[in-house]
């Protein structure tokens, strides 16, 4: 299976994984703190509102996969890396 589709199956469990949305929330968290940027900055950048990356940062929901992609591109991270913690 390749990496996009492994990426694609991780996002769909962390949908449905409480744990595993938590995790995800907190290496996007540190990874804006780390970048300095602010959600708001980041709502315009990727064309969502401010709200929806509030909630990724919390993990009360889960961005979609080409936003998700666009966002750790714009960050210089590994797409997988961010969406589950493991290096490919």
């Amino acid at each position: 299976m390749n990496r996009r589709a492994q990426t694609m199956e991780h996002l769909q469990r962390i949908d449905e994984d409480s744990s595993l949305r938590r995790a995800l929330a907190a290496r996007l968290d540190a990874a804006l703190k780390r970048a300095g940027f602010s959600s708001a900055r980041v709502a315009r950048r990727l064309d969502v509102s401010e709200s929806d990356v509030q909630f990724w940062c919390r993990g009360i929901t889960v961005p979609p996969l080409d936003v998700f992609t666009r966002m750790a591109g714009f960050l210089n991270l590994d797409v997988y890396w961010l969406c589950t913690g493991q290096t490919p």
